[in-house]
């Protein structure tokens, strides 16, 4: 049984066709509502409201949830910005690797202990079959709420070729509960200062963006669960 960690693309109720339960499911990081559809368990990674900041997402809570009901496996649904005036928006990549700038997570707190984070080969096999993606590409995650600088964008440009706030944690998490992930990313603008862009780097087109590519991700988390 796969999870599917969904943005502000998708849902897990509005997967039409499929009798989706809501359930609370209470882990020893908080409560996480997830939408339970058979084969398959969607987690609204902003909440279902959609209203919880990326700074905010309480990924340990998150991936503790999922582990809990029992996924095999992963999938990291999520919106980003090129690097690359040669990645435009509308590509969908499926990373092969990441980067975190983010706050550092762990569910080790209390111990010594050091995982090998990695995105798993065969489900990312999968995602770029079913999704015709870019098969590889370097994810890297900033602090977020804010877009990055100009200027964080060049040096950002040197190593990686996709940008976003959530994904590295939610990987990391993943690994260290031994959990296979991988990840499904969306292109939905360029990355501030790569290239130019109507009407410009806003919240509101990127919202836009992810709008025209929502039946498109859809239909491919449909052929994954399958």
């Amino acid at each position: 049984m796969l999870g599917i960690i969904t943005g502000t693309s998708l849902i897990g109720k509005e997967f039409k066709g499929r009798k989706c339960r809501k359930k609370t499911v209470r882990t020893g990081y908080g409560d996480v509502e997830i939408f339970e559809g058979g084969d398959a368990i969607f987690l609204p990674r902003h909440g279902i409201a959609i209203d919880t900041p990326p700074h905010r997402i309480n990924h340990r809570a998150n991936i503790s949830a999922l582990k809990e009901s029992g996924v095999d496996g992963v999938v990291c649904v999520c919106s980003t910005g090129s690097l690359n005036p040669e990645i435009p928006p509308g590509t969908l990549v499926v990373p092969h690797d990441y980067i975190n700038f983010g706050m550092p997570l762990t569910f080790y707190d209390d111990e010594i202990r050091h995982i090998v984070p990695e995105l798993d080969e065969g489900l990312r096999s999968k995602i770029v079959e079913a999704s015709h993606g870019n098969d590889g590409g370097v994810y890297v995650q900033t602090h977020g709420p804010r877009f990055e600088t100009k200027a964080e964008i060049r040096v950002l440009g040197q190593f990686a070729d996709i940008v976003g706030m959530t994904m590295a944690n939610e990987a990391t998490l993943c690994c260290e509960a031994g959990i296979p992930v991988a990840a499904l990313c969306t292109v939905d603008n360029y990355a501030n200062g790569v290239a130019a862009q109507e009407p410009g780097l806003s919240y509101e087109a990127i919202i836009g963006n992810i709008e025209r590519n929502r039946e498109m991700v859809t239909a491919i988390i449909m052929r994954l669960i399958r």
